[in-house]
This record gives structure tokens, C-alpha cells and sequence, in this order.
């Protein structure tokens, strides 16, 4: 199974760089709750996005508010239908030109192949630690 869920995170990030809604919303359970890095970081850890309607809202206000990018070097699967992503996140505030680049840790929680939640983290310590993986 591991390789599966591995090519199931693949999958959903092509369709998020390729700037594809639909597939990417494919890869989401219907009731999905992601809790996106910057709602984390502004609002709190409790912050979220809720089912596909909260999908919908995540990938405006991050396609729309924000200049968003994403890149995962490192994908590992967890062996317990979680996939956990290391890499970098960038960012650019449309109106302001205000620009910046940091680490990011995603813990994917995958219930019929599809992400039924996401945890983003601000590091991938914090990210390896949520997980037992301190490194």
C-alpha cells in the first residue's frame, strides 16, 4: 500500500501545480478537513477548512489572495494511511508585492484513496515530531 499513497500525494500535487481544481478536488474525501499553513499560523492550530465547499475556499484564497507555491522534495509513506510531505512553500501577496519562503510539513491522513485530512506544519521538525519521526 505504501506505494500507493505515496502516488496518491504525487497526484494531488500535479494537479495543484498544473493549477487543476478539479482533479485536485478528486484527490479530497467529502468530508476532507485541511488545515492549511497559513489559517495555522494567522488563526491558530484549531483553524480549518472543512468538506468540499471548505476545498473550494482553500484553493481560492490560495490561488487567489495568494501567490502560492508548493514544493515537496521528500514523500514518505507512514504505513498507517498517512503520507507525510516535506519541502518549501512560497509566497506573494498579490496587492502588497510582499514575498517570502519557508519550510513546509503536510500530514496526509488518506481514507479511500482520497486525503480525508491534512495537517500543514511551518517546519519539518514539527512536522516529523507530529508524527514520531523526530530527526
Amino acid at each position: 500500500m505504501s506505494s500507493e499513497n505515496v502516488e496518491f500525494a504525487r497526484k494531488a500535487l500535479a494537479a495543484w501545480q498544473r493549477d487543476d481544481m478539479d482533479s485536485w478536488l478528486d484527490t479530497t474525501h467529502p468530508d476532507v478537513e485541511w488545515h492549511a499553513i497559513f489559517e495555522r499560523l494567522v488563526y491558530g492550530r484549531e483553524s480549518v477548512f472543512r468538506g468540499r465547499d471548505g476545498m473550494i475556499e482553500l484553493w481560492r484564497s490560495y490561488r487567489t489572495d495568494v501567490e502560492f507555491q508548493l514544493e515537496l522534495d521528500e514523500l514518505r509513506d507512514l504505513g498507517d494511511d498517512r503520507v507525510i510531505g516535506l519541502g518549501w512553500f512560497r509566497w506573494r501577496g498579490p496587492a502588497s508585492g510582499i514575498e517570502g519562503e519557508s519550510q513546509i510539513g503536510m500530514v496526509i491522513t488518506l481514507r479511500g484513496g482520497k486525503a480525508i485530512r491534512s495537517i500543514d506544519y511551518p517546519s519539518h521538525q514539527e512536522a516529523l515530531k507530529a508524527v514520531g519521526l523526530e530527526e
